[in-house]
């Protein structure tokens, strides 16, 4: 047999045409890829806080600005929660850099209510978290100047000699913020202000929202200067809630510390403070260090004298301040609005005196974003770049249903919190409109029970979800009584209408006929 004979296949029709119409199918695919273009995502972003820096990591990222579209966008990052339309919001379809319900934390009375609340709940648990700090342990003295019981506990406490800082509740970078030394005009203002009449009116009490907290007498300082450290939190999913922490940078003042000294940019070191100095522009590259400078420092200078191993900037202090920021997410994560595209950037502030104790000041929810500086520069673009990529990753997996970690975006930043891996943590509030106790079938209402008990897995709310249980039954059976008696009574009640509603046509009748004496009527 020759080789043409040989290698010649008998080909079936029906595989030619099955072949065809493959290859037909491919083209036309090719050529709809060729046609088609994929639109851009959408983003929104508000003007002010380095507005350009945010538009530079969304578009790498494939986004695209329209400033016109306010509501209609697919990523927005604004610098207030009140920008949001939250009528508006879709869940699971839109980002936005807000979190419903983080003035419980950002706000500094507010703060301080969530704090208290917090350990007060937690004395009377028997088992506590790991992380759990007492408020005085992390938070210095604090009153609040809008209750009178907490200033009568202030001014009694006082002494001659010691300082105070008060601070408006809502405002951030160092505005209304001024210290207390003389008590007694502190006391003189608060009652001219009792006395006057618009004193009980919420929007009067509203404006007047101050704490006043113990100043710092000894701080930490840096070649006699004072500092604060401008660490990151980062919460790039509530549903699940997932809280990552970032060491951040070191923001120093201008001009060497002296408790007395009158000038408020001796105490404040915030860059918004510091820039009002004309001396700003020749100094400001000495107003931010990085954390490795910071170590550098004090691994020279201060921890030799404590005799402290080297190396505390990196190795103790990030565990202490992930301690205190679980005790702010366990202090707050119960009022968060749990929806999924919600994050946020927060720039928590921390100060730490001569022993070595790391005080929580305040905590920012519009961080300043601006590059002043070259510390500056080689800081806040990573923070900002990796905090955006990681809430859009954990979007986009939660969207698509897929496992959260790894996550590829992850760099610098540590996850501190996963709600995914805390099975013994109470469930988030869901906001949802509670059945009426009347609509609860008889046959479920032992399911419903079982459920709530293994849900809560608590001694605490298995008797209280019994108790709500039995009121339940109770209405219940009350309502079905009264439904019965109704249905007895019902041919007696019929009976009694029928017989009113004929007495009441004889009277009508009666009352048309006409008496004898009255003449008729005839029509002309």
């Amino acid at each position: 047999m020759s080789e043409e004979n040989s290698s010649t296949i008998t080909s079936d029709p029906s595989n030619e045409k099955k072949q065809a119409k493959t290859n037909v199918r491919r083209r036309s695919s090719r050529k709809r890829h060729s046609l088609y273009v994929e639109p851009k995502p959408v983003c929104f972003i508000g003007p002010g806080n380095n507005a350009e820096l945010i538009e530079e990591i969304l578009k790498s990222a494939g986004y695209q600005n329209h400033p016109e579209r306010i509501d209609e966008y697919k990523f927005k990052w604004v610098q207030c929660s009140y920008e949001v339309n939250w009528n508006l919001f879709k869940d699971g379809e839109q980002i936005v850099n807000h979190i419903q319900g983080e003035d419980y934390f950002t706000n500094k009375l507010q703060l301080y209510q969530s704090l208290q609340t917090y350990e007060n709940t937690s004395q009377t648990i028997t088992k506590r978290p790991l992380s759990f700090l007492s408020i005085n342990e992390y938070l210095p003295q604090t009153f609040k100047l809008d209750e009178k019981h907490d200033r009568d506990i202030l001014f009694n406490l006082h002494k001659p000699g010691d300082v105070w800082i008060c601070k408006p509740s809502g405002l951030n970078q160092g505005k209304g913020i001024y210290i207390v030394r003389d008590i007694t005009q502190l006391k003189e203002k608060y009652d001219k202000l009792e006395a006057n009449p618009r004193s009980k009116s919420s929007t009067f009490r509203q404006q007047n929202k101050l704490i006043v907290q113990r100043y710092i007498m000894n701080p930490l300082l840096i070649h006699g200067k004072k500092f604060d450290i401008r660490c990151y939190m980062l919460i790039s999913s509530v549903q699940p809630l997932l809280v990552h922490y970032h060491s951040g940078y070191i923001r120093l003042s201008m001009f060497d510390f002296d408790q007395h000294d009158e000038n408020l940019l001796t105490h404040l070191t915030n860059q918004y403070m510091q820039k009002k100095d004309p001396k700003y522009l020749e100094m400001k590259e000495d107003t931010a260090w990085t954390m490795e400078q910071f170590n550098d420092y004090m691994n020279a200078y201060i921890l030799p004298k404590k005799n402290l191993p080297p190396n505390w900037v990196m190795e103790v202090l990030p565990k202490q301040i992930e301690r205190i920021m679980l005790n702010v997410i366990e202090s707050i994560r119960m009022r968060l609005k749990r929806r999924i595209g919600c994050f946020g950037l927060y720039g928590y502030d921390f100060m730490i005196d001569q022993d070595l104790k790391v005080l929580l000041i305040e905590i920012n929810v519009n961080p300043a974003l601006s590059t002043n500086t070259n510390t500056l520069v080689q800081a806040i673009p990573p923070v900002v770049r990796e905090s955006i990529l990681i809430s859009i990753e954990c979007f986009d997996k939660i969207h698509h249903a897929e496992k959260i970690f790894p996550l590829k975006s992850l760099t610098t930043f540590q996850c501190i919190y996963n709600e995914l891996e805390r099975k013994s943590s109470l469930p988030p509030i869901r906001h949802k409109r509670q059945l009426s106790p009347f609509k609860v079938p008889i046959n479920l209402n032992e399911k419903i029970l079982r459920e709530k008990t293994n849900l809560f897995q608590s001694d605490s709310y298995e008797k209280e979800s019994s108790k709500i249980l039995q009121r339940s039954l109770t209405n219940h059976q009350l309502l079905r009584t009264s439904k019965s008696v109704n249905e007895i009574h019902q041919p007696e009640n019929n009976h009694r209408l029928l017989a009113r509603t004929k007495s009441v046509r004889s009277r009508s009748k009666s009352s048309n006929r006409l008496k004898p004496n009255q003449p008729t009527q005839t029509s002309s």
